[in-house]
């Protein structure tokens, strides 16, 4: 059994603790405008997939000094994948970590989840299980540094730097791992990691120079000893964490069922977290017992386009890991989003933009407009064009619709209203987004056409279609950009 049943045997416990973890940041919320924030969130690109034995913890990358990059992937070992650009990670891929000796802190497997260049070499962060039997929910983790002077083909291990206050347990997922590594430009590196006792996000720190010397946060300062030292937990925050360089701040990214999708936290202080009013992506569930209804998106990181690390500007890449609907962890995917975020002088309309894109199969003509990656059969189909953005939930004080998509017809999935696919005899699927049910300024008409020679249904922003088919009906209004 895989690290991601034993997650997911852990969230069958825990994840109901997750309501109301939130911090209430008041330092944060004070330096950052939160209702500030806009951001669009760009076309869904398959990178990487499907896969039963990769993908069990969150994406890295670097660039080469060729001009090609390096990601990393893992799942027990992990492996060297390398492409044209981070997106291009379909190749075939090499062991550089291993799996432990029996018996050893490491015996169920070595995790790279980050990595940051330092002035001297590249930094890796690699989470740890042992003792581990996921048939009844068993392990215990904990988090090493490792360096690797050829670009993390080999690695040295330096030795285990982060681990928690409990111990291995009979039928218990025990420690602190999952950490996302952040270099947070003051001389410290900082890691955002798991608690699993409580299932809360802690903070430890160590001088970039030195990165064996780890300090926890604890009751207001960098006290508590990364190994086994006790830490104040900074509550729901998620691991998957990249340093935005014009702001100055810290920004963290967590699948969150309670919150409707993957949540964006920011602080300036790097302890203190506010979170973003909407979601980046809407999800409907976040069900570790596959086969599920519902899609399971996981496992998000913050990367540059065009370095891969963790350092990023205004626009960068939301990485994460897809278990479809109805799918079991045989069939994870790697799916990366390119993000452009704006600080605007006043509150915008709407905070969240999904873009609601519009898919073409060459070789049968037919049409897919949607929000949400396509996997399976539908990955044949070609990107055409970004018809809207689609709001990510329900605006407060503007009427809205909320679009689904209707399954069940060989032409692929049909975006309607909510409630009206079983009046096209489908059923309904998955959250495609929000529209506006009245024109506002920034917001754009999205109308539903039929291609009549393909039987398949497009979204465009012309009441003409296009000259691709004939419009059915207005669906509601999207942002323009």
């Amino acid at each position: 059994m895989t690290k991601a049943s034993a997650l997911r045997l852990a969230g069958l416990i825990a994840l109901p603790t997750f309501a109301g973890l939130a911090p209430s940041p008041a330092l944060a919320d004070e330096a950052i405008c939160v209702d500030c924030i806009s951001v669009r969130v760009g076309p869904p690109k398959v990178v990487r997939g499907p896969f039963p034995d990769e993908l069990d913890a969150t994406f890295s990358a670097i660039r080469l000094e060729d001009g090609s990059y390096r990601g990393f992937t893992a799942n027990g070992a992990t492996y060297a994948v390398e492409g044209a650009s981070i997106s291009d990670m379909g190749g075939s891929r090499r062991a550089v970590l291993e799996v432990g000796e029996p018996g050893s802190i490491n015996d169920c497997g070595s995790w790279l989840t980050s990595t940051v260049r330092t002035a001297e070499t590249l930094v890796g962060f690699v989470h740890q299980e042992r003792a581990c039997d996921y048939g009844v929910g068993r392990t215990d983790k904990s988090m090493a540094i490792a360096t690797s002077n050829d670009n993390g083909l080999t690695w040295t291990n330096l030795g285990t730097v982060i681990a928690g206050t409990d111990q291995p347990l009979p039928d218990q997922i025990t420690g602190e791992g999952d950490c996302s590594l952040v270099d947070g430009h003051d001389g410290f590196l900082y890691a955002y990691c798991l608690r699993n006792t409580d299932w809360q996000t802690i903070v430890a720190r160590t001088p970039a120079q030195y990165p064996t010397d780890w300090r926890k946060f604890h009751e207001g300062g960098w006290t508590e000893p990364g190994l086994g030292g006790a830490a104040t937990d900074i509550g729901f925050v998620g691991t998957g964490a990249g340093y935005l360089e014009e702001q100055d701040w810290v920004a963290a990214v967590a699948t969150d069922p309670w919150f409707g999708g993957l949540r964006l936290s920011l602080s300036d202080n790097k302890i203190s977290f506010v979170d973003l009013d909407e979601p980046l992506v809407p999800i409907d569930g976040a069900d570790w017992n596959r086969p599920a209804p519902t899609d399971l998106s996981v496992y998000a990181s913050i990367l540059d386009p065009e370095t891969g690390g963790s350092t990023v500007g205004n626009r960068f890449v939301l990485s994460y890991v897809l278990v479809p609907a109805g799918k079991g962890f045989e069939s994870r995917y790697l799916v990366h989003r390119d993000v452009t975020l704006a600080v605007e002088a006043t509150p915008p309309p709407a905070q969240a933009g999904i873009a609601l894109s519009r898919w073409h199969e060459p070789e049968t003509g037919r049409y897919i407009s949607t929000t949400a990656p396509l996997t399976g059969a539908e990955s044949a189909y070609q990107f055409d064009a970004i018809v809207a953005y689609a709001l990510t939930r329900a605006p407060d004080d503007m009427l809205s619709v909320k679009l689904t998509e209707c399954s069940g017809s060989r032409s692929g999935p049909l975006i309607a209203m909510e409630g009206k696919c079983a009046s096209l005899g489908r059923a309904e699927g998955r959250t495609v987004g929000w529209l506006l049910e009245e024109q506002q300024a920034g917001f754009v008409p999205v109308y539903l056409c039929r291609a009549d020679a393909t039987a398949s249904y497009l979204a465009s922003a012309n009441a003409d279609c296009e000259g691709l088919g004939t419009m059915e009906t207005r669906l509601g209004y999207g942002l323009a950009q």
